[in-house]
């Protein structure tokens, strides 16, 4: 039995306008073993996973996993010649990856899918799921949230908000094609120990960018207290209201999206939101009333009309709703 472990490398400083400021620690990793069990619980470890098991393949076993990067986005690479299937528990990391052997099959809550080729794909993110891989070699890019959704922030224009990707997309040959040119243009600066702090930065912001070019994706703006372990069935909830705002919605209806009675949403709401399920409703559908008039004018659009498209019939109710929530009348923002 081999094996090898290189220990992380030692942290680098950035300079700014008031004085010297941590970076990101830089950190590069590398493990490799001839042995089944060690590799198994090496990766239960590094993952935070449970019920790892695996099994031995046609192949010889052997593994090896290495990683370069910092806590904004890190790239790793790895290879497990035995059958591995178990549990990732919850997580807001953005995790991108791609098999250049083998294919892995995913179970999550809202669905089931398998590895398509080489071609790259997302795992689910704020959510547990199961994995079963095959013998395979795959490449990950591990972003962490609060930076992934800055980036995106810049597209969709508002504050930074959760990214909802779509799990089932497969990419096309042209959009995999540019997605390889800027993987391979960005790696050699996220991966190198003596990079400047805002190259890499740089290097690593516009992966990100190529990773929300390859997925259909939508900024869904859910409170951070729903963003936890212990409130992801209400954070379902509350993202299914986004999604069908612009539709005819019961209490019953929000509820069963996250599997829940209507009776223990209610509760749920309540306590974490201060809100009832229809008055999350309401206030989300007031939002986005405000968000068309903001970027409408009076000559192209009527406060009545935009009312009406989120669901609001009676015009004397919503436009004191309206007032309550922004203090100001619907007309006055659309005049803005």
């Amino acid at each position: 039995m081999t094996s090898t472990y290189l220990p992380p490398s030692r942290p680098i400083l950035r300079v700014g306008a008031d004085g010297p400021a941590a970076a990101p620690d830089f950190e590069r990793l590398e493990w490799s073993t001839d042995c089944m069990e060690e590799a198994r619980a090496r990766l239960e470890a590094v993952y935070d996973g449970r019920q790892f098991r695996a099994k031995a393949g046609p192949e010889t076993f052997a593994f090896r996993f290495a990683s370069s990067g910092d806590s904004r986005l890190s790239l790793q690479t790895g290879s497990f010649l035995g059958h591995i299937q178990g549990v990732i528990p919850w997580s807001r990391d953005y995790v991108l990856t791609w098999f250049r052997s083998g294919s892995v099959t995913v179970d999550h809550p809202l669905g089931q899918f398998t590895s398509v080729g080489a071609r790259p794909f997302l795992l689910p993110t704020e959510t547990s799921y199961s994995f079963s891989m095959t013998p395979h070699r795959h490449g990950i890019v591990l972003i962490d949230a609060a930076f992934l959704e800055r980036v995106a922030a810049e597209r969709h224009g508002r504050h930074p908000q959760r990214i909802v990707f779509d799990l089932a997309a497969v990419p096309t040959d042209d959009e995999v094609a540019r997605w390889r040119a800027a993987l391979g243009e960005a790696t050699p600066v996220i991966v190198r120990p003596s990079a400047r702090p805002e190259e890499r930065e740089a290097a690593q912001a516009a992966l990100v960018r190529a990773v929300l070019d390859l997925f259909p994706w939508r900024a869904v703006d859910v409170p951070d207290v729903v963003r936890t372990e212990r409130t992801r069935r209400l954070r379902l909830a509350v993202e299914f209201v986004h999604e069908h705002a612009d539709q005819q919605l019961t209490a019953a209806d929000i509820a069963g999206a996250a599997d829940m009675s209507v009776r223990t949403l209610q509760q749920v709401m309540s306590d974490n939101l201060g809100s009832s399920p229809t008055t999350y409703l309401r206030d989300v559908r007031l939002d986005r009333v405000r968000q068309d008039l903001l970027s409408a004018t009076p000559a192209t659009a009527r406060v009545s009309e935009v009312a009406r498209q989120w669901g609001f019939g009676n015009l004397g109710r919503f436009s004191s709703a309206y007032v309550a929530r922004f203090g100001e009348y619907p007309r006055t923002t659309l005049a803005g």
